[in-house]
């Protein structure tokens, strides 16, 4: 297999990646010409801030931003860009630190993101996206964001659902604040989404839901009513991977988890139901070492276990489509608001954009040739 990196988001080579996940996946739509009216990201060279290391950008976009490696890819110039990793409600304002941006969180109130997603998908050549509802309703999401541009999406299932949420254990900011749904009453949830929405996967807060909210209060066993449903629609499971700054400041004041207790987690929960596609998101994210290299672990030694590329590395994404080819390896991104992040290190603020994740693919050493020494 030759897999160049600059066909590696074109969608011949993604199509393969997308049917091996997908059943009855058909061809996406082209996005639409970039808006001459949409706001367009500007270089600040001028700016009296740097971009480095221990000090704090703002919002200053490096030049990698609007001149990066990532004009380039084929992909981007023929807008057949796939992105299976994003999301469009977020807090209307950051925190500048884990404790404000907490707090955020805390007050569940939340800003739709939807116009601002299309237009930069529009500037980064990005045909399609799997939308995956986060923090609002699942219903809220249908009707503003899959019902709004219903050839720009790809549904995914999502939790809390109006029903569910009224049971939260205090103000609902995660899966894991989910008190009382079990195994089957899940299962019904996923199963109506993907049968009279149209949903083609199973979500990430949904996928997170399973591990951290079901699993430690019934069991893996219990988890056979949601592999069911998994298993007859024949969809992948996207669950959150690795370390990440939104999720630090969710989790203020709650204690710390170690990429070795993720990874173990995901390991149990693919061991015990190998006919279950999990997608590892992010990759293990933005630290390669030890989260990017747990995923690896996973990803080498599973055969149900494909990923995304959302937040992660060069390095990474260049292991994994040398270890397990092109076909179980996705572009994603991560994306969730239209501004770079004001909390979390320095350096990783940018992570969530589409031109960081795109560079991260331009970057990657995606040429490979695997000969079979039989032949």
């Amino acid at each position: 297999m030759n897999q160049s990196r600059r066909s590696f988001l074109r969608s011949s080579a993604t199509a393969g990646a997308w049917a091996g996940l997908f059943s009855g996946f058909g061809s996406a739509a082209r996005a639409a010409d970039p808006d001459p009216k949409s706001p367009q990201p500007e270089p600040q060279a001028g700016s009296s801030h740097k971009w480095g290391m221990g000090v704090d950008p703002g919002q200053n976009l490096p030049p990698e931003a609007t001149n990066g490696p990532w004009r380039n890819l084929k992909a981007v110039k023929e807008k057949k860009v796939f992105d299976i990793h994003c999301h469009c409600f977020e807090t209307p304002t950051q925190g500048h630190n884990y404790k404000e941006e907490g707090h955020m969180h805390e007050v569940d109130q939340w800003k739709d993101y939807t116009a601002d997603l299309i237009a930069a998908m529009d500037r980064h050549g990005i045909a399609q996206a799997a939308l995956s509802p986060a923090f609002v309703t699942y219903e809220t999401v249908v009707e503003k964001s899959f019902k709004a541009y219903p050839d720009r999406f790809i549904r995914a299932t999502g939790l809390p659902t109006e029903s569910t949420k009224a049971r939260s254990s205090g103000v609902l900011t995660q899966p894991g604040a989910e008190a009382d749904i079990s195994p089957t009453e899940m299962a019904a949830i996923f199963k109506k989404q993907l049968t009279q929405d149209g949903c083609k996967m199973i979500g990430e807060i949904s996928g997170d839901a399973i591990l951290r909210m079901l699993i430690p209060k019934y069991g893996i066993k219990a988890l056979k009513p949601v592999v069911d449903v998994a298993l007859e629609y024949n969809v992948p499971v996207q669950i959150h991977t690795g370390w990440t700054a939104t999720g630090t400041a969710i989790g203020v004041g709650q204690g710390y988890t170690t990429a070795w207790r993720w990874a173990e987690a995901m390991g149990e929960l693919m061991a015990n139901y190998p006919d279950m596609k999990v997608r590892l998101g992010h990759t293990g994210g933005r630290l390669a070492a030890v989260d990017g290299w747990e995923a690896v672990r996973l990803l080498f030694s599973f055969d149900n276990a494909y990923c995304d590329t959302a937040k992660s590395t060069p390095e990474i994404v260049s292991e994994v489509v040398r270890g397990i080819g092109a076909e179980r390896v996705l572009f994603g991104s991560d994306w969730n608001r239209p501004e770079m992040k004001t909390y979390g290190p320095y350096h990783m603020r940018n992570v969530y954009q589409h031109w960081y994740n795109l560079n991260t693919i331009a970057q990657a050493d995606l040429t490979e040739v695997l000969t079979n020494p039989s032949t």
